[in-house]
């Protein structure tokens, strides 16, 4: 992993939403460590997001499916392109 300072937090909506696994809480979590200042999306590889989670990557695609469905993420996908991640709960 590249960041070796700072912090990043996840919202209280997003934690206390029973509705999502851990595997969720930590790819928001990989997520907003990716979110630079004074954007408003992020877009590492799910390979980079499976590292940093210290998950699978099927794992973390079933996680982005979830976080889509519960309206917390928003993934403009390219075909055969880098996907941009908008995290909902941030903007």
């Amino acid at each position: 992993m590249k960041w070796k300072t700072g912090f990043s937090i996840i919202p209280t909506e997003i934690l206390m939403d029973e509705r999502l696994s851990r595997s969720c809480l930590i790819v928001f979590w990989v997520l907003t460590v990716h979110i630079f200042r004074g954007k408003r999306f992020c877009f590492p590889s799910t390979a980079t997001i499976a590292k940093e989670a210290h998950s699978s990557r099927p794992t973390v695609i079933k996680a982005i499916k979830e976080l889509e469905q519960f309206g917390y993420l928003e993934v403009d996908r390219s075909p055969g392109g880098v996907s941009k991640y908008y995290l909902k709960v941030l903007v």
